[in-house]
């Protein structure tokens, strides 16, 4: 009788430790699960910004540049739109220069490029130092430029 008491205890302690450690197990799998897709989804998420379309956007002024050559354009040979273009095109980014401050743009890069070294407002929400555009405008240019 002593023996088959010692194998019930032994058989129960066995099932305890097996549903302890599959718990376990389980509880980390599945914990892990939602950082993976969360993970992906703020990859994603960085990659292209959301616009919450009941936030009223920003307006900021200034010339459609690139980020290589910012502000001045050093090709001499082409115009600033024409450079810009072809910077952007060879991996720079479209920004908005404004004296010395210097937003990325992002958006539809179809409309920066009909608007390369002009003069615009835009309408967009700030994120960091990249702006999200919902609306790109030419400025009027003024008699003197």
């Amino acid at each position: 009788m002593k023996q088959s008491n010692r194998s019930w205890i032994s058989l129960l302690a066995f099932f305890a430790v097996i549903t302890l450690g599959s718990s376990l197990i389980f509880a980390a799998v599945f914990a892990g699960v939602p950082a993976v897709i969360a993970g992906g989804e703020s990859a994603q998420a960085s990659d292209e910004q959301q616009v919450d379309p009941l936030l009223p956007g920003q307006t900021f002024s200034g010339v459609i540049s690139d980020s290589h050559c910012g502000a001045r354009h050093t090709d001499s040979a082409k115009s600033a739109s024409d450079c810009a273009r072809m910077c952007v095109r060879n991996g720079s980014r479209y920004v908005v220069v404004n004296g010395d401050t210097r937003y990325e743009l992002t958006g539809t890069p179809g409309q920066f490029d009909k608007l390369a070294a002009q003069r615009v407002t835009l309408t967009g929400v700030l994120s960091g130092s990249a702006i999200k555009v919902s609306s790109a405008k030419a400025l009027a240019a003024k008699p003197g430029d």
